[in-house]
């Protein structure tokens, strides 16, 4: 794909009107839905012009993609070196993702259905951006680690994983379904459930010899995770 940075200005600007019009297009009718002669009849250019810029319809949707991502990006990154300490961070970076799915659901079904599941999603350089995007909820852990709020042998990649995979999972009836989620109790139980789960994860093993109390907070502390673990289930199959 040409780099509009490499491009006079009247062609930069020619370049956005495409992407502007490839955007309208892909959100109102989705990738396949969208004819290349659609977007160039929008962005009122020639059909082949399209393609002297973005090499395939593919290309365009990567281009458009990065346009709407980099925006929310800068705003996780401004939202994590704004506050400070572990829970304000894991709160609002749990709760900035959940607002993202709601207020940008198109783009996420983009993402999810014509790009990350497709071979050329790590070469794509949508990988990289959110690499990126998951940086900030990184950094809160290392700088917990560093701290010691959390323990030095925290898993995590896992944790990442699992924060973000426990939000798409929660998230896939409300983009598919057109269903309904509180943001705000959702924010705090997914809160809540994630540092109970990273302090029982630091607390000590079984076979470090566990004292009375200690094994019974774990245990409280596990009870909590399962019980947030059920009404997160039941939030998710409400109509």
């Amino acid at each position: 794909m040409t780099g509009p940075q490499k491009l006079s200005e009247r062609r930069q600007r020619r370049a956005a009107e495409i992407l502007a019009a490839a955007q309208a297009c892909f959100l109102e009718k989705g990738f396949n839905g969208s004819a290349v002669s659609e977007i160039a009849q929008r962005a009122n250019v020639a059909e082949g012009l399209v393609f002297t810029y973005y090499a395939t319809k593919r290309d365009l949707l990567h281009a458009v993609l990065a346009g709407m991502f980099e925006p929310l990006i800068q705003d996780m990154e401004e939202g994590y070196h704004r506050l400070r300490g572990l829970r304000p961070r894991l709160h609002f970076i749990i709760w900035r993702h959940l607002r993202m799915f709601l207020e940008t659901s198109q783009m996420f079904k983009l993402l999810l259905n014509e790009v990350r599941s497709g071979p050329d999603y790590f070469t794509s350089g949508l990988h990289g951006m959110l690499v990126r995007y998951t940086r900030p909820l990184v950094n809160t852990l290392n700088e917990a680690i560093a701290d010691g709020e959390l323990a030095g042998d925290l898993p995590v990649e896992i944790v990442r994983s699992a924060v973000y995979g426990t939000i798409e999972h929660l998230m896939s009836p409300v983009l598919f379904s057109q269903r309904a989620i509180d943001l705000e109790a959702t924010t705090e139980q997914l809160t809540e459930l994630m540092l109970n789960g990273m302090l029982a994860l630091g607390g000590q093993r079984p076979d470090a010899g566990i004292a009375p109390a200690a094994s019974a907070s774990i245990d409280a502390r596990l009870r909590r995770i399962e019980a947030l673990l059920v009404e997160l289930r039941a939030a998710g199959g409400r109509e």
